[in-house]
């Protein structure tokens, strides 16, 4: 079974590959990714948005930990 923070950024990726007028085009993309500190790190971005979930879905496995370092593991994925 996929993870659905993994199953939401392949729907949200498919959706913006569409060159459908109609589609939804989203303005930001927030993560929530847990530290090695434990801490709980923000990252925004606004521009790049198709390029930061394809970034994602190859540098992070299925379980959403870091391929090169599994400490580290996105909690939470929002994209607006």
């Amino acid at each position: 079974m996929m993870n659905e923070i993994r199953y939401y950024l392949t729907m949200m990726k498919n959706t913006l590959e569409q060159e459908d007028e109609k589609a939804f085009k989203p303005t930001y993309i927030v993560c929530a990714i847990k530290l090695p500190s434990g801490a709980i790190e923000l990252q925004v971005n606004d521009t790049s948005i198709l390029e930061k979930i394809n970034y994602i879905l190859d540098a992070y496995d299925d379980n959403m930990t870091l391929k090169t370092n599994s400490v580290i593991e996105i909690k939470n994925v929002m994209v607006v």
